[in-house]
């Protein structure tokens, strides 16, 4: 699975430079600059002391001839990364005149979730800019340079603060493998099939006058800004197989928490861990009941403990081979214990406000950084993926899918409802 990062920059950027920030943010972040080997039936991380030359590429449209960019970038985005031979990070530097140009950054999600991937973007920023970080010394990827792993032991200190901590455990994996396998949740909508590994993706953005109404929404509502964009995920999935007279029975939406330690926020390797929240037809027919729901679950997988399990089956996953966790987590694909919808949720402005409050827009030396847009891993069979990122007052929201399972056309659509339900989303007088 790959994220991926795209940053619109106008102005000359010097790809000299870009590469040696790239190549520094490296040296600070181990875990950017390993390699999978095997071993006696397991996969172990070799961490390469010298990256080479890098792992930027540049490429300029008025080389490219009669190549369109939007066909270029999609087959950037869709080349395959081998992490026994690569590393696991890629930046393609993409000049589409004298004064614009895109920067992509490729992540496997084996080294960084989302937010961590930002962090390490945000790092090579401040390279390029010769701007090191107050909190240099904290950047370090413990998860490499230290022994055992600091995010599973953080896991393991909650077990005491957590009543039944074990009953719990047992009844979620007992909900995982055996109720979902034998009541799946209702699939999103495709108009097409097949087993195409490429991906395509959209784009949505939300002015900022738009985007503060939405807030002015959810500050009323005494909910969090992700709550409404979960809420109106479920309602969109919900409306888009109406539309096309596919019933809708529970729902599940896949979604990420934010479990790590105040102390880990510079840290780029995974810290954040996945839930699934049902809601049937009776939840989603109040919308304000929905989105007490949302809200209430999330707190609840923190609270008990559901967000480690997670860590803790994956953790148990790894000990086999690599065969065996294969089929293990086709068997959850193939029993739809997740709906196709993985939302990747705000889980924070992605670049630092300014005095006055508002999203501060950042350079990169003389040239300024005008959207920042996240695309989301897609997993066969899930066929579509949502992500959300705010920056400089405006919320983009974007779909990446499998052309062979959605139409271009249909993806749209999708994305349009989704944004739509964002907006108009349904907030009544707090209830205490």
């Amino acid at each position: 699975m790959l994220i991926y990062g795209i940053i619109d920059v106008e102005g000359e950027v010097d790809q000299a430079k870009l590469n040696q920030a790239i190549l520094s943010a490296q040296q600070d972040h181990p875990v950017m600059r390993t390699i999978v080997r095997g071993r006696y039936f397991r996969l172990l991380r070799e961490m390469q002391k010298d990256p080479g030359k890098g792992v930027l590429t540049v490429a300029d449209q008025a080389e490219l001839r009669d190549r369109k960019q939007e066909d270029y970038l999609s087959s950037w985005m869709n080349r395959p990364l081998n992490l026994r031979k690569e590393l696991p990070l890629r930046v393609l530097l993409f000049k589409k005149d004298e004064r614009k140009s895109s920067l992509v950054f490729t992540f496997h999600h084996s080294v960084a979730d989302g937010l961590r991937a930002l962090i390490f973007i945000r790092k090579v920023i401040e390279n390029y800019n010769n701007e090191p970080s107050k909190n240099h010394e904290s950047s370090e990827d413990i998860r490499i340079n230290r022994k055992g792993d600091e995010l599973l032991e953080f896991a393991r200190s909650q077990r005491s603060k957590v009543k039944h901590y074990y009953r719990k455990m047992v009844s979620s994996l007992f909900h995982r493998f055996i109720i979902s396998a034998l009541f799946p949740p209702t699939r999103v909508f495709h108009d097409r099939s097949g087993h195409s590994r490429e991906l395509a993706f959209c784009l949505r953005v939300v002015q900022p006058g738009e985007l503060k109404q939405i807030q002015s929404k959810a500050r009323a509502a005494k909910v969090g800004l992700n709550d409404i964009f979960l809420a109106a995920c479920y309602d969109a999935v919900e409306k888009w197989n109406g539309m096309h007279e596919k019933a809708s029975k529970r729902i599940r939406v896949m979604v990420p928490v934010n479990i790590s330690p105040e102390g880990f926020r510079y840290v780029v390797s995974n810290h954040v861990s996945w839930c699934s929240f049902t809601t049937t037809p009776g939840d989603r027919a109040d919308s304000e009941k929905l989105l007490r729901k949302v809200r209430a679950d999330a707190a609840n997988a923190i609270t008990n403990g559901i967000a480690f399990s997670l860590i803790y089956f994956f953790y148990f996953c790894s000990r086999f081979p690599p065969c065996v966790t294969k089929e293990m987590a086709r068997f959850l694909m193939i029993t739809r214990t997740y709906v196709d919808t993985i939302l990747i949720t705000n889980l924070g402005f992605i670049w630092p406000k300014s005095r006055s409050g508002e999203a501060a827009v950042c350079n990169m030396g003389n040239a300024k950084i005008v959207n920042v847009i996240g695309s989301a891993p897609v997993v066969t069979p899930m066929g579509i993926s949502v992500a959300t990122c705010t920056y400089n007052g405006n919320l983009n929201i974007s779909l990446t899918y499998r052309p062979a399972l959605l139409s271009k056309e249909k993806a749209r659509m999708f994305l349009d409802l989704y944004v739509e339900e964002i907006k108009n989303y349904q907030v009544g007088a707090p209830t205490v």
